[in-house]
């Protein structure tokens, strides 16, 4: 007995073994898209708790009034920044990986240089334009509503450039070092930044000087971001004079400016009106459901942003059937880990809710209702970036439109009449709309089954 019991033991030691090491030494798409992930998956695991970690400490130094109020205006700045990118964001994934399959250096340097001077030109137009507007609001907005915004609008150059980098650094599939930036510099730095400050202030501490540490925060990760990506970037680039296709790239990148903007819409709608319907005490509550049930997701980022250069690479060189494998990989690993956490979190959600305060508990189902529509949104797979890697990018902009006005629509009735609940389901009945509409596309327009069910070996 204790002879098979070891012969047995060592099979499986063996199998491990040999899966690892052909997970290690393959050089196909299934090994690239596998280490990445996992050496993603890491960061991610340890930047979503740097990032809980740093909300919780903020909701305890600032009290739910002033959290909300710096919740509030995070949340703007995160949708002026998508805005701001106009579509470049994705449109850098995509570009960046075809040219450089195809080693056309000098159009690769054009696209990073015309598409910083484009970005950041109109994103310093929108900041001014955001603190004109609230010097001509000065009656109406007093306080530290105005001095926290006036500070997101000034990191708003920032946090544009920042994206840019990290963008370009995932299309070279430097995809650990961006989230490096995204995931553990920023959010550790930032908390280092609000102790400080606390010492400083104490007991006045408020939403303003928490903004102050975000705005040094971004500055720091941006220039860490450009020298990354000046060390990264093949040196055939630096010794080729830029070309410039910029009718080219606005055409793809100003559709996926409205899939990217209206999807962070879609995600942050909920707070914004909750915030504007309610009361900024309720925008900071129901952000700290929103936030744990972000822990779900990362599972999701952490593949998807391996997924779609290699994407956007086989599509465009008509490698279909390799194409069909690693979505199907994909898919897998996304629903089986999504499906875990959100039950773990189902379970544990009092209990995290409590490290944010006694008041955030009220946030408990709509937390349950939001973890239900992250599992539909990993049921339907990376549909998304299989749309906009594959040139379909008006198509989804036009589904994200619709679901975005729709998410609008249902908040402003839901909201009143259920509060914090009629969020939560405003926003799970629009990712069910929009995650149906484009696998259905997905499946039927461009050949490709996104789903948990079709699955290959594809490692």
């Amino acid at each position: 007995m204790e002879l098979i019991v070891v012969n047995l033991c060592f099979k499986i030691l063996t199998k491990i073994k040999g899966f690892f090491d052909k997970l290690r030494y393959s050089k196909g798409h299934g090994g690239i898209l596998a280490r990445g992930a996992i050496g993603v998956f890491i960061l991610k695991i340890a930047g979503t708790a740097f990032l809980f970690g740093l909300h919780v400490l903020l909701a305890r130094l600032l009290g739910v009034r002033q959290y909300g109020i710096y919740v509030y205006a995070i949340t703007w700045l995160n949708i002026l920044v998508i805005l701001c990118l106009l579509g470049f964001q994705t449109s850098l994934v995509r570009f960046i990986a075809e040219y450089k399959i195809k080693h056309q250096w000098s159009l690769l340097r054009g696209l990073l240089r015309r598409s910083e001077q484009i970005v950041l030109g109109f994103t310093i137009a929108v900041s001014l334009s955001g603190m004109i507007f609230l010097w001509a609001m000065c009656d109406r907005l007093v306080g530290e509503i105005t001095v926290t915004f006036y500070i997101a609008f000034f990191a708003l150059p920032f946090m544009s450039f920042y994206q840019l980098r990290a963008a370009s650094l995932r299309a070279l599939k430097h995809v650990f070092r961006a989230e490096l930036l995204l995931c553990i510099i920023r959010p550790v730095l930032m908390s280092f930044i609000v102790i400080c400050l606390f010492f400083f202030v104490g007991d006045s501490y408020k939403a303003g000087h928490a903004m102050v540490a975000d705005l040094a925060a971004v500055i720091s990760v941006s220039v860490t971001g450009a020298v990354f990506l000046h060390k990264l970037l093949p040196k055939a680039v630096f010794r080729t004079q830029p070309d410039f296709e910029n009718t080219q790239w606005l055409k793809v990148s100003l559709p996926l400016l409205f899939v990217a903007g209206m999807h962070i819409i879609l995600k942050r709608t909920d707070i914004i009106m909750v915030g504007a319907i309610l009361n900024p005490d309720s925008a900071g509550v129901y952000s700290a459901a929103s936030r744990i049930s972000d822990l779900v997701v990362f599972g999701l980022v952490a593949i998807n942003s391996i997924l779609a250069p290699i994407i956007a690479e086989l599509y465009h060189t008509g490698q279909q059937k390799q194409l069909q494998k690693i979505i199907s990989l994909a898919a897998r690993a996304i629903f089986v880990f999504t499906l875990t956490t959100s039950a773990i979190l189902a379970v544990s959600g009092k209990h995290l809710l409590l490290f944010f305060g006694l008041e955030f508990v009220s946030a408990f189902t709509p937390l349950l209702i939001l973890l239900f529509s992250q599992t539909v949104n990993a049921l339907a797979g990376p549909v998304g970036y299989i749309m906009t890697m594959t040139g379909h990018q008006k198509q989804a902009g036009a589904i994200i439109t619709i679901s975005a006005a729709v998410n609008v629509i249902l908040n402003f009735f839901f909201i009143r009449l259920l509060g914090l609940i009629g969020a939560a389901i405003s926003t799970t009945f629009t990712m069910i709309f929009w995650n149906t509409a484009m696998f259905i596309y997905v499946r039927q327009k461009i050949g490709i089954s996104p789903s948990i069910t079709k699955i290959s070996k594809a490692i």
